[in-house]
């Protein structure tokens, strides 16, 4: 069966009135993996949702689920019934060898199969092996291996040189690179020498309907069912490798605990999926720093829990080394939860004045961050106000027309060029 049999070709819902308005694919199939519950999912997701809401965009949008070992494509242009589909929690996840094997096999020939004018890879981790007579848009998010490349790099990657020979490859062969925030973008000239001209900043957005502070009848419920404890938590999203800097956080707890005797220790509740050699890891570290009573794993939440834990906590603890952008320092503003978060990397970039800025190295400057907050209600308040004013600069429809004219400013330069 080739591909034309399982492709559902529907009318284009994207067309703007007497124009031949560009086509773009837009590559969704790393929702397939366990990515698609971490920061890239949520940003391809989310992206793809502002798509639908703007209705009328100029562009004639086709979004690509999936790639079969048969070479079989699925296509659509219903982004909440592809989202649906790939994003149940009943799906089986496609691992990331066997969905970059595919991609760089046949995204090229998903492009010519829907005559794509442009193909958005909303991720830098395949290059098609064949070029595509499309023009290719790559959103880099981060290039934090290439920064960090004693943390992130090994054999498997050719160490750092070999690491960056791929990172610069895939970059050359990009049209134009969307750069999710200036430290992605300054880290793309300075590491890989991208010029100027070929980048496009284009930040987060989020939608304030969903992450909104007002809070719901159920989030005492959702989050009594965590089982935390009566005490007040910090809430940390994410991941637990070296960048993530749990050592510091949980360093920070210790003073915590230690200066607050008679007023109760402060809980750390850490939220996001972690591999099980990760969770032992953090485990030990826990017991090592004896904070192993005040953190508490919660694992993967969805989103109206995520929702009630924001609401709930005393503050958003994100003290990162480096981040590509920091998507829940955003969060935390836009919800109404205070942000503890670091001085570097994109953070500052994305809190501006919205939140407590802290030396990610200083676990005592993390504690005494912390201990403002638990302290001093009226400095809560007048930070929830200060990040929701700065979450209001980030607003999905912003990010998907600030990326929709990078489809439509590529493609006319790819049109003229031929």
């Amino acid at each position: 069966m080739g591909p034309s049999s399982i492709t559902n070709v529907i009318v284009v819902a994207y067309q703007t009135r007497g124009i031949d308005a560009p086509r773009v694919l837009c590559d969704l199939t790393i929702l397939s993996t366990d990515t698609r519950v971490r920061g890239i999912g949520r940003y391809v997701a989310e992206l793809v949702r502002a798509f639908a809401r703007l209705g009328e965009c100029g562009v004639r949008l086709r979004l690509l689920e999936e790639i079969g070992w048969d070479g079989r494509i699925r296509i659509s242009d219903d982004p909440e019934r592809s989202l649906a589909r790939l994003c149940d929690p009943r799906r089986q996840e496609v691992g990331r060898w066997s969905w970059a094997y595919r991609s760089r096999l046949g995204l090229a020939r998903a492009a010519r199969y829907v005559g794509a004018d442009v193909v958005h890879l909303p991720h830098t981790n395949t290059t098609p092996l064949f070029k595509a007579a499309a023009a290719q848009v790559v959103t880099c998010h981060d290039l934090i291996p290439l920064r960090y490349p004693q943390h992130y790099t090994n054999w498997q990657d050719g160490y750092r040189w070999g690491r960056q020979l791929l990172d610069a490859r895939r970059c050359r062969r990009a049209d134009h690179i969307i750069a999710i925030s200036d430290a992605t973008a300054g880290d793309l000239k300075a590491l890989l020498e991208v010029p100027a001209r070929k980048i496009t900043v284009v930040r987060h957005g989020i939608d304030h309907r969903r992450w909104q502070p007002l809070p719901s009848p159920r989030d005492a419920d959702l989050v009594a069912a965590l089982d935390l404890s009566e005490r007040p938590f910090v809430l940390f999203l994410g991941d637990a490798d070296w960048r993530k800097n749990h050592r510091a956080m949980f360093q920070a707890l210790g003073r915590v605990a230690r200066q607050r005797q008679e007023r109760g220790a402060i809980t750390l509740a850490w939220a996001g999926r972690l591999a099980t050699n990760r969770l032992a890891l953090l485990r030990a570290d826990a017991a090592r720093y004896q904070v192993s009573d005040i953190v508490q794993f919660l694992g993967h939440v969805d989103d109206p829990t995520l929702h009630a834990l924001y609401r709930k906590a005393l503050a958003t603890l994100f003290v990162s080394h480096a981040e590509g952008f920091g998507l829940p320092v955003l969060e935390g503003m836009a919800m109404g939860c205070p942000v503890i978060t670091s001085n570097c990397s994109s953070m500052p970039e994305v809190a501006g004045d919205g939140a407590i800025l802290v030396d990610p190295c200083d676990d005592d400057e993390i504690a005494r961050a912390i201990m403002d907050l638990a302290d001093h209600p009226d400095r809560r308040d007048e930070l929830r106000r200060r990040g929701l004013a700065r979450a209001a600069r980030f607003t999905q429809e912003r990010q998907a027309r600030e990326t929709l004219a990078v489809y439509q400013a590529v493609a006319r330069s790819a049109a003229v060029a031929r």
